[in-house]
């Protein structure tokens, strides 16, 4: 059976089970996990260094450079803030959670890092929806080699109603 969730729920009950084990003065042990989704993205958890009271996440996409040209990285920026840090080697993003530093909306917090992967993709959305906004016109589309034998399309479409903008949202086999 395939979970597919718009979620991670791997990297949600990994950092689950690391922030509660902080809040309650567990000591910390090590983490180690590598894992991929069903569509071929990598994923890596552990402790940088072995350093256990640091949670890092990382992702790896092998399309990730064409959604930088969406906006990607400054997407992450503004929605991991202070997560954010270089990706470890082989890796696109990282996100580095420190145990001995909780957030006070940990929730949330472990909510969004499970939202990784869409995240990354909502930068050509998050676009292509802003020109519709602006009233932008004849921009180019976005494609995004999606799979090895897949890509995506992403494109302006007319406005079908004076405030509901359309956009066209296309997978190529």
């Amino acid at each position: 059976m395939i979970l597919l969730e718009i979620n991670n729920r791997i990297i949600e009950e990994t950092l689950t089970l690391k922030f509660d084990g902080a809040s309650n003065g567990t000591k910390p042990e090590a983490v180690e996990v590598t894992f991929a989704d069903f569509d071929g993205v990598l994923y890596h958890i552990s402790n940088p260094n072995g350093d256990k009271t640091k949670v890092m996440v990382s992702i790896s996409l092998k399309f990730y450079k064409e959604l930088q040209e969406h906006g990607a990285d400054e997407l992450l920026k503004r929605v991991y803030g202070s997560f954010l840090v270089s990706p470890e080697s082989g890796y696109n993003v990282s996100l580095l959670y420190d145990l001995d530093a909780l957030p006070a909306n940990k929730d949330e917090v472990i909510h969004q890092a499970g939202m990784l992967k869409r995240n990354c993709f909502a930068s050509v959305f998050e676009k292509y929806f802003k020109f519709q906004e602006e009233g932008k016109e004849g921009e180019k589309r976005a494609v995004v080699h999606y799979r090895d034998d897949e890509s995506m399309y992403v494109l302006q479409g007319e406005r079908t109603f004076f405030f509901l903008p359309k956009l066209y949202f296309y997978f190529v086999c």
